[in-house]
């Protein structure tokens, strides 16, 4: 049995009534067994994600009676699929309706369920991948086009998967098309997952502790928050201003919730402290976003009285950035006034 690694392209393995082989009948062994291996891409954390694919067997392949090359016949379950024409297009939508199939139908149940770079011995067929995290109850969701894709997360990572339509045997990818003429029959290949990456996000918390209140009306305390990818500072992946508003000594918060990259370095500084009162300390804090299943991370700040009796305000200008890093419109908290 010969194995060859391919990259899974839009085509996927779909071979249609174009793979022919002039002069030759029938070359490959419709009774061969045949397997299949899914592996990461080039994004290290997924190992972490416990990824699962789940494997449903959508139809079987027909040989061609006058060519080397097979038709498919789908199961009654998925008799909704158009197969007729297959390209990027297509391919991707009847990947996408295989399935919406499977999870609005608890009847269909997977031939199997692999880890990543686990070999999977199947007989030849057509065969739908589902990828998801194995410790996922609700593992699906939509995009705005409102196509459904499953996800897994790690610690720090949540990814969106596309699902996987395939067939066995297959024949080597040239440049995202099967070879209509050249090659040998592949019966043991390996499929990139289709993922994509993004940064979960996690929550701060920002405690503001003032020692005497001056009586002259309330009291805004306001906060730059910045943060970035990792300890390096160089790639800013969060901006955005909050304030705290006091009308007594004691002690106030605000949460940020699940809006900063988990991992990220966030550097919070106190810009104003109006005009009667004075920072006790430090007026910059740094501190790590933590992971969902740890306490959120929180800064303190301390302040005082600085006996002027003079009295301020302040406008909150916040400004937030998108994985992107692209500035959303900014919404104004005149608090403080």
């Amino acid at each position: 049995m010969k194995k060859k690694k391919r990259n899974i392209s839009l085509l996927a393995g779909l071979l249609g009534l174009s793979l022919l082989l002039h002069g030759t009948i029938q070359a490959w062994e419709a009774d061969q067994p045949c397997a299949v291996t899914f592996e990461n891409g080039t994004l290290p954390d997924l190992v972490n994600a416990n990824v699962v694919i789940d494997v449903y067997e959508v139809g079987n392949v027909v040989p061609d009676p006058s060519y080397d090359t097979y038709s498919f016949e789908v199961d009654p379950a998925f008799s909704a699929l158009d197969l007729s024409t297959l390209d990027d297009e297509t391919y991707t939508r009847a990947a996408s309706n295989a399935m919406n199939i499977v999870l609005e139908n608890e009847a269909i149940e997977p031939v199997a369920g692999i880890g990543m770079d686990e070999k999977l011995d199947l007989t030849n067929g057509l065969y739908l991948a589902v990828p998801h995290g194995n410790d996922l109850t609700d593992y699906t969701k939509q995009n705005m086009r409102g196509e459904t894709y499953t996800i897994a997360q790690s610690p720090t990572k949540e990814y969106h998967f596309s699902p996987i339509l395939f067939s066995l045997p297959t024949k080597e990818n040239i440049n995202g098309e099967i070879s209509t003429g050249n090659g040998e029959w592949i019966y043991d290949s390996t499929i990139t997952l289709k993922v994509e990456e993004e940064p979960r996000k996690g929550s701060l918390e920002i405690v503001k502790t003032l020692d005497r209140f001056d009586d002259n009306g309330p009291a805004t305390f306001v906060f730059s928050i910045e943060a970035y990818e990792d300890e390096s500072r160089e790639t800013l992946v969060y901006s955005n201003v909050e304030s705290i508003v006091m009308n007594g000594a004691g002690q106030e918060r605000v949460v940020l919730e699940n809006c900063i990259p988990i991992g990220a370095t966030v550097v919070v500084r106190e810009v104003y402290s109006g005009a009667s009162y004075q920072i006790v300390g430090t007026d910059t804090r740094t501190v790590t976003i933590a992971p969902l299943d740890q306490p959120a991370a929180s800064v303190a700040f301390e302040n005082d009285s600085n006996d002027t009796d003079h009295h301020g305000s302040s406008v909150n200008n916040r400004y937030t950035y998108d994985e992107r890093q692209s500035p959303n419109e900014p919404q104004q908290d005149f608090g403080g006034r």
